[in-house]
């Protein structure tokens, strides 16, 4: 079946390359392979940018002058579409989620926001999540007010328009995986809101079944959530582009149990291990997605919990700028 793609705008600098891990395959027993999205470019936005490619083509075709978007303080979504937008001569307003009050001091994605020029509303957590649901309507109004054309962007970029961002993606890593002989593949991503792992899985479903599969690592809520959000955006992208494919709770598998305290809070185990990597291999992981992302799958090989009969594609989606608010967490 061909793939319907929809427009998009070239952003980011693709495709990415496919690396093995030679000394982390040796030491777990298994063939790893890292895809390096977080060389996408354009600021070292990570996964973000191969949404915003079909995310800010729509905007545009739409008639939009300014988008908003949402996520927490060092939200690296909300950092790559101040820089999308920077590049594209759009306006972008962003909607950050605050814990503890505004850091008297920007850093990390942050800081970024500033420089890009994005402006900011500020929203306390305890209000966050219950505006977020009706995707902040008092902010998107006071914008048309003032004249602006809004277009609105889902946390993480979590979208149907946004889920074509890794479909093309997985197509690429097929690719690049058929180069080096190798037909069959299990896929592990870090899942905040569901759009990369959604992507993910519905291209699978273009190819013959059981050639590849996808895991999810939950960073945020349990994996019950997730699944749910992950079916909401994987069968709204089926029917926005009338796509044969229908999915349920079951098409979704996950490696639980990763989280730790929260949402951008690290835990010993996680820095330890984003230590190991970087020793091992060189690679450089984030305390928020792919450190948890990747610890869990190392935890799960070593476990015996997560089969090594295939080649492992780890899903890197970038979110280096997070690493140092959590400079002091690191086990030095």
């Amino acid at each position: 079946m061909e793939i319907p793609f929809p427009k998009r705008i070239k952003l980011a600098h693709t495709p990415t390359p496919l690396q093995k891990l030679h000394r982390l395959s040796e030491d777990y027993k298994a063939e790893l392979f890292v895809k390096r999205d977080d060389m996408t470019g354009m600021e070292l936005t990570g996964n973000k940018v191969r949404k915003l490619e079909f995310i800010l083509a729509e905007a545009l075709e739409q008639g939009a002058d300014t988008v908003i978007t949402c996520g927490g303080i060092q939200s690296n979504h909300c950092r790559s579409t101040a820089a999308a937008c920077s590049r594209l001569g759009l306006k972008c307003h962003l909607i950050l989620r605050v814990e503890n009050g505004i850091p008297a001091v920007p850093d990390g994605n942050f800081l970024l926001d500033r420089l890009f020029g994005a402006s900011i509303s500020f929203i306390p957590a305890s209000e966050y999540w219950d505006q977020s649901k009706s995707d902040f309507p008092e902010i998107q109004q006071q914008l048309r007010s003032e004249g602006k054309k809004v277009y609105f962007v889902h946390v993480g970029g979590s979208s149907p328009t946004g889920t074509w961002g890794y479909i093309d993606g997985f197509e690429e890593t097929r690719r690049q995986l058929e180069k080096m002989g190798i037909d069959r593949a299990r896929f592990v991503t870090a899942d905040g809101s569901g759009g990369t792992h959604s992507g993910l899985v519905m291209a699978t479903l273009f190819h013959e079944k059981g050639r590849f599969e996808v895991y999810g690592v939950n960073i945020i809520f349990d994996q019950d959530y997730l699944k749910k959000s992950n079916v909401r955006v994987f069968n709204a992208t089926a029917e926005k582009y009338q796509i044969p494919f229908h999915a349920d709770e079951s098409t979704f598998r996950f490696l639980d149990g990763y989280v730790g305290p929260g949402y951008g809070l690290s835990y010993p185990e996680c820095m330890a291990t984003i230590r190991q990597v970087a020793g091992r291999e060189g690679l450089i992981l984030d305390p928020v997605y792919t450190g948890k992302a990747f610890h869990a799958l190392l935890s799960e090989i070593g476990k015996g919990a997560f089969p090594t009969d295939l080649p492992i594609i780890f899903v890197h989606t970038g979110g280096i700028f997070g690493i140092f608010p959590h400079r002091e967490a690191f086990p030095f």
